[in-house]
């Protein structure tokens, strides 16, 4: 009160009232006093301390704004993007409906005439990208099936070293012991030893075979000696698809060698031998031994008989053969089987056949040559039709009962429309005369294999073919 009256002038100031203290609606200390001067009556009110919130309020109050503005935001976000994402989820929800279920690898063989995989998973079940990165299935895919793989030793006479004709692989079909392989590997044979992966031997019987699809059947009376192997669907390889290979490249110390790779085409036409068949094309290791053996899917099913023939591709500006390097062909399981099942119906299939391999004159050979264009005569067959009916090497093939010769398959095609016993008329070109040769449709799996003097045509037009 005295620093009141000394600051308002004693003499001039006339208190009230006492000074009051207390708190306004905001909390704040105030201080309140009435006096009267010569101005009139005044009130005068002094906050002495400002109410502070709590730190816990102050949180509160935050977190209450912080909240708050979060859901303003997602209510301003939904807004203007919930339509978007609705769309995207209803779409994700159809696509999960839409997806086929994942086929899983499976260690246990699938019946034949069941379903299976439209696609072969990779190794150790992977559906997709590197297929070195996991190959655990593989082991137990090759144990599983090692033991329907047998070596062929191939004998003209008494089965011993010196008679020895050709090696390759083969493998169990049937329980009752028929045993898939190539034509090839059985070709100018009597006798046949088949060794299993346990080493246990025993000989074979050809039961027949087929020249055209490079398919044979043999039979052993010893059923309990191999495992069958699960013939697989080979309709639903599809390029891409990885596969394996147990067979016997190059020799003993390599047998039942197993290779991988990959499928690089289905039902890809190319002329092997001077015949044309349509194959499963594969980048897997196959060597010579390993004519006939079985090739795997995954889940380990076989899909495809091997083939090691050489494959010529083309021929270069100096007519040497350009060979298809580092690719395999398989004859499809389907196709195998089926002619597997003609020949232990019947014994064998008749295919008509003369016994000549050829490799067509095109017009730039021709007109350097001053030839015409045709089929020339590579090779004969001895004692085939062709060879009983006056072919020689060289010769130059134009047409057969007025049929010109545009290419190779011409001439196949027409010869395969026939009946054995027919009789054809070709029009030939030797040494610069044109000749009319009469032949003598024959069974092609009866010709034999034998070169007629181990003579090859070509080399005086610039062709220098593969023997």
């Amino acid at each position: 009160m005295d620093e009141f009256n000394e600051k308002n002038g004693k003499n001039e100031t006339e208190l009230l009232s006492d000074m009051k203290f207390e708190k306004n609606g905001d909390g704040d200390m105030e201080r309140s006093v009435i006096w009267k001067d010569g101005g009139g009556t005044h009130t005068e009110t002094t906050i002495i301390h400002k109410n502070v919130p709590a730190v816990g309020t102050i949180l509160t109050t935050a977190i209450t704004f912080l909240l708050v503005g979060m859901l303003v935001a997602g209510v301003i976000f939904l807004a203007r993007y919930g339509n978007y994402f609705s769309k995207s989820a209803q779409t994700d929800k159809e696509t999960a409906t839409q997806a086929p279920a994942t086929v899983l690898p499976t260690l246990e063989p699938i019946p034949a005439g069941s379903d299976l995989p439209t696609q072969a998973p990779n190794p150790g079940g992977n559906s997709g990208g590197d297929p070195t990165s996991s190959t655990a299935g593989i082991p137990e895919l090759y144990s599983r099936n090692v033991l329907g793989v047998v070596i062929i030793e191939s004998y003209s006479g008494s089965v011993r070293p010196s008679n020895l004709v050709g090696t390759g692989t083969g493998f169990c079909i049937s329980a009752n012991g028929y045993i898939l392989t190539n034509a090839h590997v059985v070709n100018d044979a009597d006798h046949f030893m088949v060794t299993a992966y346990n080493k246990n031997q025993c000989e074979a019987s050809l039961i027949g075979a087929d020249k055209k699809t490079d398919i044979a059947v043999l039979k052993i009376e010893e059923t309990n000696m191999l495992s069958v192997l699960t013939v697989g669907d080979s309709s639903k390889v599809r390029t891409g698809d990885f596969v394996f290979t147990i067979g016997h490249p190059t020799g003993d110390e390599l047998s039942f060698t197993a290779t991988f790779g990959m499928v690089g085409a289905v039902e890809r036409s190319v002329v092997i031998d001077g015949l044309r068949n349509s194959y499963i094309q594969i980048d897997a290791a196959i060597n010579p031994g390993n004519s006939g053996g079985p090739l795997f899917d995954m889940n380990g099913n076989v899909i495809g008989v091997n083939s090691a023939k050489t494959v010529i591709a083309s021929y270069d500006e100096d007519g040497n053969p350009i060979n298809a390097e580092g690719l395999g062909f398989a004859i499809p399981i389907g196709t195998a089987m089926d002619v597997a099942r003609e020949i232990i119906n019947d014994g064998g299939i008749e295919r008509p056949g003369i016994g000549v391999s050829t490799i067509y004159i095109d017009e730039d050979r021709a007109n350097t040559y001053s030839i015409p264009t045709g089929a020339l005569v590579y090779t004969v067959i001895e004692n085939g039709p062709a060879h009983l009916g006056g072919l020689k090497v060289d010769d130059i093939i134009t047409a057969v009962d007025g049929v010109a010769i545009t290419s190779n398959d011409v001439l196949g095609e027409y010869i395969r429309t026939k009946s054995i016993g027919d009789i054809i008329t070709m029009s030939v070109f030797r040494d610069g005369e044109t000749l009319e040769v009469q032949i003598t449709i024959g069974d092609f799996n009866q010709i034999g294999s034998k070169i007629l003097n181990d003579e090859y045509g070509g080399a005086k037009y610039g062709i220098n073919g593969v023997h």
